[in-house]
């Protein structure tokens, strides 16, 4: 998918780790208060993220004008981040990491959001997620969350 023609989703590289761990505290600074502020400090994140979440998992990043605008981080069937730099939301760069999750899973995906997060909550279910479950806040956070599952 593509925002006037300038952008693509592919497989993130070494170069990339920076760029999408900025973009993922962005989005995350900035969907203050739908989603609980992080519990761990900004160099905290940026240490486990490209010492643990790249090399372990499936990391897209969506780009425009070759600039990374968007991160997708897939671990066997879930997506475990999904983050878009706010100066991106609305654009389709969600979208378009979603339909590359379903094109690397086809059979299924799974994900947690923040039941504070209605925003993310609607975006899963126009792309055809399904609550399935939840907790009261069994994650680090403390806070209640939804599970969502997309099948084929």
């Amino acid at each position: 998918m593509a925002v006037d023609g300038v952008s693509m989703v592919r497989r993130a590289e070494k170069a990339d780790h920076r760029t999408a761990t900025e973009v993922l505290l962005r989005s995350r600074h900035a969907s203050i208060p739908a989603i609980p502020p992080l519990v761990h400090s900004d160099e905290e994140v940026k240490r486990h993220f490209v010492g643990t979440v790249m090399p372990s998992a499936e990391v897209w990043v969506a780009e425009v004008d070759e600039t990374v605008t968007g991160v997708l981080v897939l671990n066997g069937n879930w997506i475990e981040q999904l983050y878009v730099d706010p100066d991106w939301t609305n654009q389709g760069l969600g979208a378009a990491l979603v339909e590359r999750a379903k094109a690397e899973r086809p059979e299924a995906l799974d994900l947690w959001t923040f039941k504070s997060n209605q925003g993310a909550q609607r975006f899963y279910e126009r792309h055809d997620f399904r609550a399935v479950g939840g907790t009261d806040g069994d994650n680090e956070e403390g806070e209640p969350d939804i599970h969502y599952r997309w099948t084929r």
